[in-house]
């Protein structure tokens, strides 16, 4: 059977994360339940990124093997037509036989949207998190600058057994999109809750709490401050994952 690779957009406010699970509705339930009546599949889906439950993507990525029932330039209607509107399926086609969504992928983007003071927009809640106070961002920026090269991130992530920690990080900046702040960070891989732990802290940093040489120490020792927060997966985003030439560079892009 062919191997085949989409690019999806969703909305994850309801839905418990990307990957299956019994008696959840998730991001892969829908999608395989669609697939299955346009497709024979072959096999699970494997996704670039298991989002968690509530965060959204604009370039998530996934490949299959099937045997189609609709011609391959029409799958990304088909499924369309069949999913619920919190997801979108933007391109897909038939990829390389050697690509896998996960383990081909060079790197992964995702980025956090901060709303920062005024009353919370009633049409951005599902989607950006609501700081009240002002915040520092060349402090912030400062701090994110520590970030770039190879770390062990076990100060901010949710450590799983077994499974390393350590993480290359390519690019780190904060920007100012639409009169919203976005924390911008491209990895080769994100640990479990890693953005939302960084964000956290690094609104810490903003807002005084902390100064840039505690954000540092705290990278360095792997020790997570019990008074750093976790901001909620509403303001998270899978922005978008690169892959060599040889597949296709920037599928989500």
């Amino acid at each position: 059977m062919a191997n085949h690779m989409l690019v999806l957009e969703y909305d994850g406010t309801a839905f418990h994360g990307f990957q299956w699970q019994p008696g959840l509705p998730t991001i892969q339930g829908a999608l395989e339940e669609a697939l299955r009546r346009v497709a024979v599949l072959e096999g699970p889906l494997y996704a670039a990124g298991r989002t968690d439950a509530g965060v959204h993507a604009r370039g998530q990525v996934v490949s299959f093997r099937a045997r189609l029932k609709v011609e391959e330039e029409r799958l990304p209607s088909a499924l369309n037509s069949l999913l619920p509107p919190d997801i979108v399926v933007r391109e897909g086609g038939e990829a390389p036989d050697d690509f896998h969504a996960r383990r081909s992928a060079l790197a992964r983007e995702y980025a956090y949207y901060v709303q920062v003071g005024g009353p919370p927009s009633p049409f951005m809640r599902r989607y950006v998190h609501h700081h009240r106070g002002a915040l520092d961002e060349g402090r912030m920026r400062e701090a994110l600058r520590a970030l770039t090269g190879v770390h062990d991130f076990a100060a901010f992530c949710r450590r799983e057994e077994g499974k390393s920690t350590l993480r290359e990080v390519h690019e780190a900046e904060l920007e100012a999109v639409c009169g919203l702040l976005r924390i911008r960070v491209k990895a080769d891989a994100f640990a479990w809750m890693m953005m939302r732990m960084l964000c956290g802290a690094l609104l810490e940093v903003g807002r005084g709490r902390w100064d840039v040489e505690g954000f540092r120490k705290a990278l360095a020792s792997g020790e997570r401050p019990h008074h750093a927060p976790t901001l909620p997966p509403r303001g998270l985003f899978l922005e978008r994952v690169y892959y060599p030439d040889l597949t296709r560079k920037d599928p989500a892009g």
